[in-house]
Order: C-alpha cells, then sequence, then structure tokens
C-alpha cells in the first residue's frame, strides 16, 4: 500500500507556505534561535531543513559578516524562495537531505535546524550525520514541535475537526510535525549519536499575528490538510472549513488575532 504524506510542500505550496504560514508560526521560533546563540569563535555554520529562509534572515542578520553561512534544505522549490528573497545576503544556498550530508567531517561549529527532524524517516541517522559534520566542540540547537495538544490551533484543526472523518484509516500522518516532543527520546538519539551536555527545554511563544480569514486559507484551504479532506471527504471540506473559522473565533476573537505555540528546544555539544 502507497504510504500517504500529508506535509509535502513543492511548487505552489510552497509560496503558500511562506506567505500564510511563515510570519505567523515560523517567525516567532526563528526570531528565538538567532537571539540566544552565542557567536563567540564561530567561523562556519550550517542550517538544516531552511526551507523557505524565514530563520536564515534572522541567522544571517545574527552572525558576524564573517561567518561562513549554508542554509540547505531537501525542497529545491523551498530553496528557490529563499534564494529570492535573501540571495544577496551573503548566504551559500545547497539542496541537502540531512540523513546523507555532502559535507565533510569535522565542518561546522554550529548547526541549527528549525522543525524539520520531525519529517526524517531515519530520525537517528540525521542526528549521526548532524554529529559528524560538526567540529568537537560544536553545537546542535534543534526545534522540534509539542504535541498538538500543546499547540492549540492545531489541535482544533487536527484533533478535533479532522480526525473523525478519518476513523477508518491511520491518522499518524496528520501528527508527523509534532511526533518529536518526548524529551527522552530525543536525548537518546542524541546520546546515541555522540552528543553530550544534551538539554531539552520546552519554549512556549506567542504566534505572529493573523486575520481569521488568513490563518483559514494558510492552514485548512491551501494547506496539505486542506487538500487531505477534500481528497476523501469533498463534501465535507467546507463543513471542516466553516467549523475551522468558528473555532477560531471562538478562541481568540476576530480581529488580529494571536495564538499560543509550543516547542522543545534541544541542544547538544559534540
Amino acid at each position: 500500500m502507497e504510504k500517504k504524506e500529508a506535509y509535502t510542500f513543492t511548487s505552489a505550496d510552497a509560496e503558500n507556505y511562506d506567505f500564510y504560514l511563515g510570519p505567523v508560526i515560523f517567525e516567532p521560533y526563528g526570531q528565538y534561535l538567532a537571539t540566544n546563540i552565542d557567536t563567540t569563535g564561530l567561523k562556519h555554520v550550517l542550517e538544516l531543513a531552511g526551507g523557505t529562509g524565514r530563520v536564515t534572515r534572522h541567522l544571517r542578520r545574527a552572525l558576524p559578516a564573517s561567518v561562513e553561512l549554508w542554509a540547505t534544505d531537501l525542497s529545491n522549490d523551498m530553496l528557490a524562495i529563499a534564494k529570492r528573497e535573501l540571495g544577496e545576503e551573503n548566504i551559500n544556498f545547497k539542496a541537502e537531505d540531512i540523513q546523507q550530508l555532502s559535507f565533510a567531517d569535522n565542518t561546522f561549529d554550529l548547526v541549527v535546524c528549525q522543525f524539520g527532524m520531525m519529517f526524517l524517516p531515519d530520525k537517528q541517522q540525521g542526528f549521526n550525520e548532524i554529529c559528524r559534520v560538526l567540529k568537537p566542540g560544536g553545537k546542535l540547537m534543534c526545534f522540534t514541535w509539542d504535541s498538538t495538544l500543546n499547540n492549540p490551533l492545531f489541535r482544533l484543526l487536527i484533533n478535533e475537526l479532522m480526525l473523525p472523518h478519518f476513523e477508518d484509516e491511520d491518522t499518524a500522518r496528520f501528527f508527523t510535525p509534532f511526533s518529536l516532543h518526548n524529551p527522552q527520546q530525543l536525548k537518546g538519539w542524541m546520546k546515541n549519536a555522540g552528543f553530550k551536555d544534551i538539554v531539552v527545554d520546552t519554549i512556549n511563544l506567542t504566534s505572529g499575528t493573523a486575520s481569521m480569514e488568513h490563518l483559514e486559507t494558510g492552514v485548512f484551504r491551501k494547506h496539505p490538510l486542506g487538500k487531505a479532506v477534500f481528497d476523501k471527504y469533498p463534501s465535507a471540506f467546507e463543513a471542516v472549513a466553516q467549523k475551522f473559522k468558528e473555532g477560531i473565533v471562538e478562541r481568540w476573537g476576530d480581529g488580529d488575532i494571536s495564538f499560543p505555540m509550543s516547542a522543545l528546544l534541544t541542544i547538544g555539544i559534540k
């Protein structure tokens, strides 16, 4: 049986991802990550799963101009947007699979990865590769989403509104971005890869502001989650969209909306 994927962003999906989700969901954590980097002694920095460059921009501004920054992603469609927006910013762009990095051993002083590790088929191999390309004493800073139960926008959409329509099949794919929220599991992979001084902290931030229509469009109508509903039950698509809007308004109002978000920041030293 063909494995179904719920989070594939290519072509127009990548543009929608950047426009709708970028400023609302990813900017706050990108800013947090960049402002918590100790730049002392850094010469070579690698960003993994950089997507459309939302975090990359903040990294480049936070790092001294002399620091070589590589921004990578598995998707060329995502990277194309990053290059378009940041192509003149002293950044090296490259398509990379975290599980098979092309860089030499002991190359980087710092590796950052925001919301990418959850999608790897072989997560241990991903952490192994990151440790391999880090210099001794180098650091990994890695964000992964907390459970949907602690991310109320997605708890509303996925747990409450979508799951009842998929009771006859495996729904694990909808939770892939929120699947790495167990600190002991994260520490185990990191330790096995060769990291030490591993710390996992829960970071609670507030989203960027957006209208109800912006959220409904970006998180459902023009999102692979909405496509999953439409593909299975076209007649349910508008009903879910309407309930999503009503749930947003009920929880956060109908003006400039912001909502709480929760993620885990895992840090380790090679």
